[in-house]
């Protein structure tokens, strides 16, 4: 009966758990089977079994229970990715994955949900849980979240690296509220720094106020930093020895007081000492006033013919007197008052004649108020004199009056002479520039005469002649004897002439004539011969009268017999000039195009070719070359303005590159030496940029060297580390490589398999390839060891099985968990054994074996899989202790496994 029970029983009830697992995939997850399930997958004591029906269940609350609940670690693991991944994929309802959330307690779950949740909501709250900056910055850079959730998220940042990092990369507006929220930290980071220099500097003007002189000043510059110091107050508070610098402010005001009061007092005395000459410098100003106020009146009274109201005026005089002698006013201040008094009542005693005076001067004005103004110089000459007179009598008569002249008339005189003045004031200094004329005239005509220049002065004297002629009767009398002087040397010049220039103008007639009948004279040098003699001709002056005429038609007639035969000559010359004007008509046409055409390399070299040729052309006639010239220049000019700029923009280019060129030097080695050679192919590019040029490109390359010169000096160190590292690589590649040849255990073996991983070698390296190919070595005697060690546990545990006590304790370990399990049911010990010889391949003779055959070709259709040496191994152990009649059995093992 209980061998039927045992072959009609589930398999999920199965001893074996490898049944077991198999038979669940036969169930279903219905009302039937689900409750066999649930059994199996949390009282099962297979791990794999398990696994098995919770995948088959494969509900979230299940795998939710086996992670907290099973006592499996590896299964645990399983059971929480299977609840991640169900979380991730939203194969769960909303209300239960917020449950799960709020319940699980596993950060590593958590943070991932935090990454991969696609709801808002509980991200943000997943987030605000964990509070893990690179949460923070991982979310702040997607768009799943609201603004407002990405401004509390960016409010738990405070690493200010972190927060300038995410300022360039944060889109806005976050990127902006964030750049202002940096700019505000620094600022009050860098506040107490400012305040605290605000606060010394303050203290120090105000240590230095009562240094600078003047007290007013200072007090001035104290109340000042006194209020900057009021209003630094707020920010005081800021500094950490706030009361400290407070201290030392009341200390420098106690000191400034104590210096000040002294000064104080002598500025409160000087201060009383000048209201005192302030009210001294009013009395006397009163007092002026008062005496200004009299000679007024008594003017008024004067111009209107008052005089017997005058007798006031005295007693008010002698009033002023009084007061002036009563004031506390200076001894010099009270005598020129005094004076000026005294004088006043003078003046009041002196009335009649100075009534007497104030008729004529106002006679004299009405006189010349009748006179005509002149309007030539014949007019002038005759009223000068007159005019003087009336200055001169005016004058006078205002100096005897002074200040009892009535304003009326001043103002009367002064019209009436500005109307004079600006008529008279011309024709005085046209008189004196035509005096000074003839003076200088004469005084030139005794120097050409002392310095023998006779010709020029018959022309000088007759514009003397002239001069002199239009001077007043007063000017030539001054200039009478000079001027008599000048014609009696002009006399004796005339006589002198005539005797010298007669026998010379006959000696050049003569020469004229032999030109003239000359063959042997080239007409260039004939043209100059007659022009010389000209020249001469004119220079001899007047010959004796009678022959004078004769001489003058003699010379003319003789100059144009010898100049007869230069006219042919000149005639070529002229025709020559003509084509030279042609010539030069090209130069400017082609001068004209070139201003059309680009600025290469070849328009400099056509520029000068063209100046070159213009040079080379040979004359022109003078008016014409003149304008030729004239468009010459503005052409010239106009193309060397084009090169010129051309010039100064490439000098602006190239000074930019030597500006950049310059800045490469801040910059790593590697792109200097980039940056420099994009600038080389750039000044190429660039053409000439003048006188500069030269220097410019020796300033440029002098940089581009140095960047290349560090660059040669870091590949030298580079190379100089790199042996070195090279030298210590292979240093201890020979150690690790020595010590990899001794090993001769898995242990020692382990140890230098390390050490060789762990070297740092460079890449590419032969030392690289050589670690590697001794790697697999070493791996390839770990693995021979193992595989040994792997095979000698089979001769350990056969060695072991012969002693039919045999205990777990004393087989490998590899075999303990398989023995003696007692689990296994379909086959014995012996037909095990054959099973493992007809597996192996090995010769087997035993009676049983077909049946064997029969039970494996069972198995393997029953469970779909094959059968191993080692899995049949495990079965035939699960017997226990071999018992002495099952000896032959091990030694049939023994040989399987040898």
């Amino acid at each position: 009966m209980m061998i039927f029970k045992r072959w009609f029983a589930p398999k999920w009830q199965h001893k074996d758990a490898a049944v077991r697992q198999q038979a669940i995939a036969g169930l279903n997850v219905d009302a039937q089977h689900k409750e066999i399930l649930h059994e199996l997958a949390f009282n099962d004591g297979h791990e794999a079994v398990r696994r098995a029906a919770l995948e088959k269940l494969n509900e979230f609350s299940l795998w939710w229970q086996a992670s907290k609940q099973d006592n499996a670690e590896r299964l645990k693991q399983y059971a929480e990715s299977q609840l991640v991944q169900m979380v991730l994929e939203n194969r769960i309802s909303a209300p239960l994955k917020r449950q799960f959330i709020e319940e699980c307690h596993r950060s590593s779950i958590l943070e991932k949900l935090a990454l991969t949740e696609a709801d808002a909501d509980i991200r943000f709250s997943l987030i605000m849980r964990l509070k893990k900056t690179e949460l923070l910055v991982a979310n702040l850079q997607q768009d799943l979240l609201s603004l407002e959730q990405k401004r509390q998220l960016l409010a738990l940042i405070t690493d200010q690296k972190q927060l300038e990092k995410l300022s360039k990369q944060l889109a806005e507006p976050l990127a902006s509220e964030l750049k202002l929220q940096l700019q505000q930290l620094q600022q009050a980071k860098d506040k107490p720094v400012q305040v605290r220099k605000v606060i010394n500097l303050l203290l120090a003007k105000l240590n230095a106020v009562r240094e600078r002189g003047d007290l007013t000043q200072m007090q001035q510059k104290w109340q000042q930093y006194q209020q900057e110091w009021d209003a630094a107050q707020s920010d005081l508070a800021l500094l950490d020895d706030a009361a400290e610098l407070t201290q030392k402010f009341n200390k420098i005001k106690l000191l400034t007081e104590a210096v000040w009061a002294p000064m104080v007092k002598e500025q409160q005395q000087q201060q009383a000492q000048q209201q005192k000459l302030a009210a001294l410098k009013q009395q006397q100003q009163q007092l002026e006033t008062e005496l200004q106020a009299l000679q007024q009146e008594l003017a008024q009274l004067m111009s209107e013919g008052r005089l017997d109201e005058t007798d006031p005026l005295a007693a008010k005089a002698t009033s002023l007197l009084q007061q002036l002698s009563q004031s506390d006013l200076a001894a010099a201040v009270k005598t020129n008052l005094q004076k000026a008094i005294t004088a006043f009542e003078r003046q009041l005693q002196q009335l009649p004649a100075q009534a007497e005076q104030l008729f004529k001067l106002t006679r004299l004005l009405a006189d010349w108020s009748a006179a005509t103004i002149p309007t030539d110089a014949a007019q002038f000459q005759h009223i000068e004199a007159k005019y003087q007179q009336w200055q001169q009598e005016w004058n006078k008569g205002r100096k005897t009056l002074g200040a009892m002249l009535p304003d009326s008339l001043a103002e009367a005189q002064q019209q009436l002479n500005a109307q004079w003045q600006a008529v008279m004031t011309g024709f005085a200094g046209q008189a004196d520039k035509n005096l000074k004329s003839v003076r200088s005239k004469l005084a030139e005509f005794r120097r050409l005469y002392e310095a023998g220049r006779y010709k020029v002065l018959f022309g000088l004297f007759k514009g003397i002649q002239q001069s002199f002629a239009e001077l007043t009767p007063a000017q030539q009398q001054q200039l009478t004897k000079d001027y008599q002087a000048a014609e009696q040397q002009l006399q004796q010049l005339n006589e002198l002439q005539n005797y010298i220039a007669t026998p010379r103008k006959q000696e050049l007639v003569a020469q004229m004539q032999a030109l003239a009948e000359a063959t042997d004279v080239e007409a260039p040098e004939r043209a100059e011969q007659v022009k010389l003699a000209r020249a001469t001709w004119q220079t001899l002056g007047r010959a004796d009268e009678a022959v004078e005429q004769e001489l003058n038609q003699a010379f003319n007639l003789a100059c144009e017999q010898a100049f007869a035969p230069c006219r042919d000559y000149f005639a070529a010359q002229d025709e020559q000039r003509k084509q030279n004007a042609v010539i030069k008509q090209q130069i400017l046409a082609d001068l004209t195009a070139l201003l059309d055409q680009p600025l290469d390399k070849g328009f400099d070299s056509q520029l000068t070719a063209l100046q070159k040729s213009w040079r080379e052309s040979g004359p022109t006639e003078s008016a014409l070359y003149k304008e030729l010239a004239a468009q010459f220049k503005t052409l010239v000019d106009t193309l060397k303005g084009r090169v010129r700029a051309l010039h100064e923009q490439n000098l602006a280019d190239k000074q930019q590159l030597v500006e950049k060129a310059q800045q490469l030097l801040t910059l790593s080695v590697d792109e200097a030496v980039a940056g420099a050679k994009k600038l080389q192919q750039d000044w190429k590019q660039i053409g000439f940029s003048g006188k500069t040029d030269q220097q410019l490109w020796s300033q440029f390359r002098l940089i581009c060297d140095q960047v290349f010169a560090n660059k040669t000096a870091v590949k030298q160190q580079q190379d100089q580390q790199w042996a070195e590292q090279q030298q210590q690589a292979e240093t201890q590649f020979s150690e690790v490589a020595a010590q990899c040849a001794q090993a001769t255990t898995a242990a020692e073996l382990h140890t230098a398999q390390g050490a060789l991983k762990a070297l740092d070698l460079p890449i590419k390296s032969v030392l690289s390839q050589q670690k590697q190919q001794l790697l697999a070595e070493v791996q390839q005697k770990l693995d021979t060891l193992e595989q040994s060690a792997f095979n000698a546990s089979y001769q350990q545990l056969f060695d072991a099985l012969a002693q039919t006590d045999v205990t777990a304790e004393a087989i490998p370990t590899r075999f303990r968990e398989d023995f003696a399990k007692g689990n296994e049911s379909q086959l014995t010990r012996a037909q095990l054994t054959t099973a493992i010889e007809l597996i192996s391949g090995k010769d087997c003779v035993a009676a049983d074996k077909a049946q064997v055959q029969l039970q494996l070709l069972s198995d393997k259709h029953n469970s779909g899989k094959s059968l191993t040496v080692d899995a049949l191994l495990k079965r035939w152990l699960s017997f226990g202790a071999v018992k002495s009649e099952e000896q032959g059995l091990v030694q049939r093992l023994k040989a399987v496994f040898a």
